[in-house]
């Protein structure tokens, strides 16, 4: 049986490192899932269970430089090497069991990273990647796809998140409309060196301005791994995860709903949210969707799509329309 509050779990990285995080593991696994978070390891308890549900064990790890893990925390600076060490330390302890790269927001990105870290020629040891709502690289965080930044959000973030081993309070909302209006009047970088921040900080934030944005197929485009891409149609990142999904080279399939950043748990509407329910939520989706990779799912007659089109570099769709209330499945780029 599952362990109440999961099992300890440590690897290093390639610097020595002490990468910590827990492990919930099933009677009879019949797969790995690895979540890399910088959201705290303790916190994932829930869907690390619906994992164990599904018949996998479930890591979920603190990335470097948050909670449990040592390090220094810098977004998006380490988590190839880092999760690369992790696969391979993984791959050792639980030989034969399939291994499925899953996350959203920062984690998506976490798996992306890692999935690229350890695909050599073509060839990976992943069995499949799900990313939900992906925070692709900090360009794509700080700038929609009109080049417009994304100011109120990034001050946000980078004040609960993006300073500290572990994340803070979020500001309340007359301070970060002072200081969203102060960004606006002095630039953001300038206007940054006013809020107390430490000087690492404060280079952190000046690379998220500066960043480029990622050339997917250039960087991703050698994974030959199915994908699941799960976004919103009012998550900020919308555009950036059609983007993943048109650039990935093996089979992908997106899906989509009338939600955003937090997908169906942040629909407020009780109709809607009565709605999605109805139609099966994402479990609609990526449960039928594991069972036509071949691993531990439900299947479902709308598969058919994902074998029919199971050549390289096919695409399919999936979207919940929020008037039907109901899913709509067909092979089409997103």
């Amino acid at each position: 049986m599952t362990e109440e509050h999961g099992r300890e779990h440590l690897c290093r990285g390639g610097d020595g490192t002490a990468l910590r995080g827990r492990i919930w593991e099933c009677a009879d696994p019949e797969g790995l899932v690895v979540i890399r978070t910088p959201y705290d390891a303790d916190q994932h308890e829930t869907t690390a269970r619906s994992w164990n549900a599904r018949g996998y064990h479930c890591l979920v790890q603190d990335v470097r430089g948050r909670y449990r893990s040592a390090g220094a925390w810098s977004p998006y600076a380490h988590e190839g090497d880092d999760g690369g060490r992790v696969i391979a330390h993984l791959l050792d302890e639980y030989d034969g069991l399939p291994l499925v790269l899953f996350g959203a927001s920062y984690a998506a990105h976490t798996a992306l990273e890692a999935a690229r870290a350890v695909t050599r020629e073509g060839a990976s040891p992943v069995s499949a990647i799900i990313a939900l709502v992906p925070a692709l690289g900090l360009a794509e965080t700080a700038w929609d796809a009109q080049g417009s930044p994304q100011i109120p959000h990034r001050i946000g973030w980078w004040h609960e998140h993006g300073r500290h081993r572990r994340s803070r309070p979020p500001l309340p909302a007359g301070e970060l409309d002072r200081r969203v209006a102060q960004a606006r009047e002095r630039g953001v970088v300038e206007a940054a060196e006013h809020w107390g921040w430490s000087p690492s900080a404060l280079t952190g934030w000046r690379r998220l301005w500066s960043a480029e944005r990622v050339d997917l197929a250039s960087r991703y485009g050698h994974i030959d791994v199915p994908l699941l891409v799960i976004s919103g149609d009012d998550d900020f990142f919308h555009d950036d995860a059609r983007r993943l999904a048109r650039a990935w080279s093996a089979p992908n399939h997106f899906a989509s709903g009338p939600w955003g950043h937090r997908l169906a748990a942040g629909v407020a509407d009780p109709t809607l949210r009565s709605g999605i329910r109805a139609a099966g939520g994402l479990t609609h989706i990526i449960d039928p969707w594991l069972a036509a990779q071949g691993l531990p799912g439900a299947p479902a007659e709308w598969t058919g799509i994902l074998t029919a089109a199971s050549v390289s570099a096919s695409r399919t769709r999936s979207t919940l329309d929020p008037a039907s209330g109901a899913w709509r499945h067909e092979r089409t780029s997103p």
